[in-house]
């Protein structure tokens, strides 16, 4: 949890007591010792990794529901998976302490393009199986075709809600 001015301001402090809280903050951080801001870093970058691989392996394990499941209930699957998947990631998130702006940022931007490019690669690789099954049978077994940057963007919009939600959480209590 951050403290910030407005936090302490609504706790009843004076300005004086909040300005001598966040100089001694900010002067015990530029101390912190330079293997602790080395982890800081490293768990970021490696949050960020394990998000990418763990969308790797849940689009994965997606291939045999895309190829037999119906288009409702494909993305209906995917929409609650990727929303616990989300919440997994948010929690880790949130519980680095030293993210900054910037690193929200860079997680907003990379996690979804990497989401959309997997679920592009799988769904067409499902949907080549298909096509490659329905020619082996001779008759179309499987009727459905899955639209891979529909099902990608459903997924991210499923994995980003928990994480919209933990960040701002704060702000939506305020009101």
């Amino acid at each position: 949890m951050k403290i910030t001015k407005d936090r302490l301001l609504a706790k009843g402090w004076s300005d004086d007591e909040i300005d001598k809280t966040i100089e001694i903050l900010q002067k015990k951080k530029q101390e912190l010792h330079p293997i602790s801001n080395f982890l800081d870093k490293t768990v970021y970058w490696l949050v960020l990794f394990i998000s990418i691989i763990g969308n790797i392996v849940f689009s994965l394990v997606l291939i045999p529901l895309i190829i037999t499941m119906n288009n409702i209930s494909l993305y209906f699957i995917v929409l609650i998976l990727s929303i616990s998947f989300g919440v997994l990631m948010s929690i880790i998130i949130k519980d680095i302490e030293n993210l900054q702006t910037k690193h929200h940022i860079g997680l907003l931007a990379i996690i979804p393009i990497v989401g959309i490019i997997n679920f592009f690669i799988v769904v067409k690789a499902a949907n080549n199986i298909v096509t490659n099954l329905n020619e082996l049978v001779s008759i179309s077994v499987l009727h459905h075709y899955i639209h891979p940057i529909l099902l990608g963007v459903v997924y991210i919009i499923g994995f980003l809600i928990p994480y919209f939600y933990l960040v701002h959480e704060e702000k939506w209590t305020k009101r």
